[in-house]
């Protein structure tokens, strides 16, 4: 009975239940089969871990070079000896701006104990790197990469990160090293036959020699010689990115609020000055107090503001507050956002001193800015501080240090004070105020300690120290920013090599040990040898410059070649579906078509016998996953085809895409669609984090308060992009279906895809070439012709910086800058590509 009663507790057919020698055999026979099924069973995985474990192995046939690549990437990370780049998680892994370049060559050059890492990347074992090698491809833009990226093929397979710039501006170099030029050193002006103003020798035009001339001076060049109205001061958006400030549709201005003066200026709309306090909370730095000052000097506001978080740091001696001045105050944050947003009028003019600080504090937008930090500018990166400036300028003292902290209203008048000088007196005036030689001193008894906050050792020693780069021949001397001016005072050397014009156009010159070559050959020749033993190099590369040099129509007609890129990119973002019925629902089907992507337009094409749909897409993986998902469905009734245009510029679209997809930028990044609008980043990140390190999740624009409908995630590795691929393609979330594809557009896909957008400017109005229908054809047809120039020059850039880089030792941090242009004819923005050299 034992034996019968446990097989009637393990198995549940009826037919092994009775008793009997035959029976019983037959139910052994039952629970043999049915533990061989069960084993069978556990060992069966789920079809999203097979499809996962399937593209585990296939990885490892297809790609086999790129995950060596991977392992050996992350074993160098392991070695000791080694230097490795990497991006912060929080940082914007698409973009950087001349200032931050600036700071990562400081670093990589001088080391964190005289210069501070920068705040959006990291050089792990930074003391290993052996030199920083700098070359810049003369007239060459990001459009330039990707309009011949087939030719770029040395540069899209050596470096793995690749960051877009902003147009250059005219002082390119000058930004990207910090350097500046001044008068002859130890030559200080004397009182004698110079006029003089609040006890401030002025320079004269008729001084020639040991002064810079009139002309020449950096606030005449950028401003010109006549007085002009406030609106010519106004930062341009180019100098809002360049210096910090927040902008509408960044990263760093999520949750910020929109002053809402949008009328247009004029040069009668009102200024008014800005000032802001700030101590340091829990969440870092925090408003506890605001003033406007208008032009009158009337004060319309000066609130005190207590911080959401906990305070940790009044900073009495720089802001003033105390801890029993904040206890009564229940102003919050929010309150003073809404009364600003009341109280400035619609076409106002905010003024400040460095007034992208307070803007940040306050936690809102405004976009008409006169900083006179940047107005009154000692040189590039040395801006003088507002009690220097007011006392150098305007002849008085504030900041009194009889007065614990600054006097928010105070400061607020005097930035206003200084810009209305400018406006009334003008550029020439206040160029002959020499503000160059104006030192701005520590306060007294101010010791190494209380330096030591806001300024690192390379600061503190600026702060001592004259320029003594001098020069031979007794040509004038010039004085470098502090990267430069470490490297003389620790007689290490900074090589620049180039063609003679490229010599000539190199600001500071005295600070390089400078090798003129005749051309990028001997360039790369001569490089090769100076490299290993300089800390800090520059190539230039000047074919292509020099090319439409000599070229008339390639370098007025260069928009062309910008209008065939942005066809070119939206032709890979276009599709047509169809036939449809000719009473089709059009609504239905941009809801199916957005399942792959964000639409940016949707026609209706009525010229062919039954309805077609012509859908653009923002990017190119959604026009990608149109074709590979929908192209033989059943949609509206019809069996629809779904295609690329067919023209002679998308012909070797293919080729594009599937280089695309084998960038080393985009080899370890997906592109997941179909997202359900509740799905935050947070959100996603944690729920694709399970198949490996995610890195980054970046949507298209990354649009303030904008929920992410597509977008691209980024992984530490190709294998764990390939699972998460395999895994989560066709999946539900939140009862929507994800789509998920291999990524064709690098990091920088901001502004990759924006490249549509940006408008190439025609001939200026001195061309006297007839712009006739006939001319612009001809003209594009000689353009045609340069196609095949250009290509060769292209290759040709790419060879020399490919065998550069070949010969580079160990441990040489690499940068390629592609400046971009920044002309009458176009303006397109440049590309940054890094990479630390490792011998495979």
């Amino acid at each position: 009975m034992t034996q019968e009663c446990a097989l009637t507790t393990i198995t549940t057919r009826p037919a092994c239940v009775a008793l009997g020698d035959g029976r019983l055999l037959r139910c052994k026979e039952v629970l043999k089969q049915m533990a061989a099924n069960a084993k069978k069973l556990c060992k069966r995985k789920n079809p999203g871990q097979k499809r996962a474990k399937e593209a585990k192995k296939k990885a490892k046939v297809q790609i086999g070079s790129i995950v060596e690549s991977d392992i050996r990437c992350s074993s160098q990370e392991q070695q000791k000896d080694v230097s490795v780049f990497t991006v912060n998680a929080e940082s914007n892994h698409c973009a950087i701006t001349h200032k931050q370049l600036c700071e990562l060559i400081n670093h990589a050059v001088l080391g964190k104990v005289r210069s501070p890492p920068p705040s959006w990347c990291h050089i792990h074992r930074q003391e290993e790197l052996k030199g920083v090698a700098v070359i810049v491809l003369h007239g060459v833009s990001q459009m330039h990469f990707y309009r011949y990226y087939l030719q770029f093929k040395q540069l899209r397979k050596k470096f793995r990160f690749r960051f877009s710039m902003p147009p250059p501006p005219d002082d390119f170099l000058l930004r990207i090293f910090g350097a500046e030029t001044l008068p002859t050193q130890d030559k200080s002006p004397t009182v004698n036959g110079t006029s003089v103003l609040n006890g401030h020798c002025l320079m004269t035009e008729n001084d020639s020699g040991e002064q810079l001339k009139l002309d020449n001076h950096p606030i005449v060049i950028k401003y010109g010689r006549k007085k002009q109205g406030l609106t010519n001061y106004l930062l341009s958006i180019h100098d809002l990115t360049m210096n910090d400030y927040p902008i509408a549709g960044t990263l760093g201005s999520i949750g910020f609020v929109q002053s809402g003066c949008t009328a247009k200026v004029t040069d009668s709309s009102p200024l008014l000055g800005l000032d802001c306090e700030m101590c340091l909370t829990l969440q870092g730095t925090e408003l506890t107090r605001v003033s406007i000052v208008n032009a009158e000097g009337h004060c319309m506001m000066d609130e005190l503001v207590k911080p959401d978080s906990l305070i940790l740091d009044y900073r009495t001696r720089f802001s003033g507050i105390t801890p029993m001045m904040l206890f009564p105050v229940t102003t919050k944050l929010r309150d003073v956002q809404a009364r600003l947003k009341k109280i400035l009028p619609k076409d106002a003019v905010l003024v400040g001193h460095s007034l992208n600080n307070d803007l940040k504090a306050l936690k809102m937008i405004h976009p008409n800015i006169i900083d006179t930090s940047l107005l009154f500018f000692k040189g590039l990166h040395q801006k003088l501080k507002l009690k220097v400036l007011v006392k150098s300028v305007l002849g008085r003292e504030i900041q009194s240090e009889k007065l614990v902290g600054h006097d928010a209203s105070e400061d607020a008048k005097a930035a206003l004070d200084l810009a209305q000088y400018f406006i009334d007196q003008g550029p020439m005036q206040v160029a002959k105020l020499n503000l160059e030689n104006v030192k701005d001193k520590p306060p007294v008894g101010q010791n190494f300690a209380r330096l030591s906050e806001g300024k690192n050792q390379a600061n503190m020693v600026s702060g001592h120290l004259k320029a003594n780069c001098k020069g031979v021949d007794d040509r004038p001397c010039f004085q470098c920013g502090s990267l430069l001016k470490e490297l003389c005072m620790g007689d290490r050397k900074a090589v620049a090599l180039g063609t003679e014009k490229a010599m000539k156009e190199l600001i500071h010159q005295e600070a390089w040990r400078k090798i003129e070559c005749g051309t990028d050959k001997e360039v790369v020749l001569k490089a090769q040898a100076e490299i290993p033993v300089a800390s800090l190099s520059l190539s230039h590369f000047t074919s292509y410059s020099e090319y439409i040099e000599c070229n008339l129509h390639t370098k007025i007609h260069e928009g062309l070649l910008h209008e065939k890129m942005k066809q070119k990119l939206s032709e890979m973002c276009t599709v047509y579906a169809g036939p449809f019925s000719k009473d089709f629902c059009l609504k239905s089907v941009e809801r199916k078509f957005q399942e792959c992507g964000s639409i940016t337009s949707i026609s209706v094409m009525t010229e062919t016998h039954k309805p077609y749909v012509c859908i653009e897409y923002e990017l190119p993986e959604s026009a990608q996953l149109a074709v590979l998902t929908l192209n033989g469905s059943i949609l509206e009734g019809f069996l629809i085809t779904v295609q690329r245009p067919i023209k002679e510029s998308t012909l070797d679209c293919d080729i594009v895409l599937r280089k695309l997809e084998q960038d080393i930028t985009s080899q370890a990044v997906i592109y997941v669609s179909g997202i359900q609008q509740t799905l935050t980043k947070e959100d996603l990140s944690e729920k694709f984090s399970k198949f490996g390190r995610v890195e980054a999740v970046i949507c298209l624009g990354d649009k303030v308060g904008a929920k992410p409908e597509d977008c691209f995630i980024k992984y530490g590795s190709l294998e764990s992009a390939l699972e998460a691929q395999a895994a989560m393609n066709g999946q539900e979330v939140r009862k929507q279906r994800l789509n998920v594809l291999r990524a064709l557009t690098p990091y920088h896909l901001q502004t990759w895809a924006s490249q549509r957008s940006y408008t190439a400017v025609g001939p200026k109005t001195s061309d006297a070439l007839p712009l006739d229908r006939r001319s612009f054809e001809r003209r594009k047809e000689k353009l045609s012709q340069c196609e095949g120039e250009l290509q060769n020059v292209m290759r040709t850039i790419d060879r020399r910086v490919g065998r550069l880089f070949k010969n580079l030792t160990n441990n040489i941090f690499c940068m390629v800058l592609l400046p971009g242009t920044n002309s009458a004819q176009c303006s397109t923005p440049g590309l940054c590509l890094l990479e630390i050299k490792q011998n495979p």
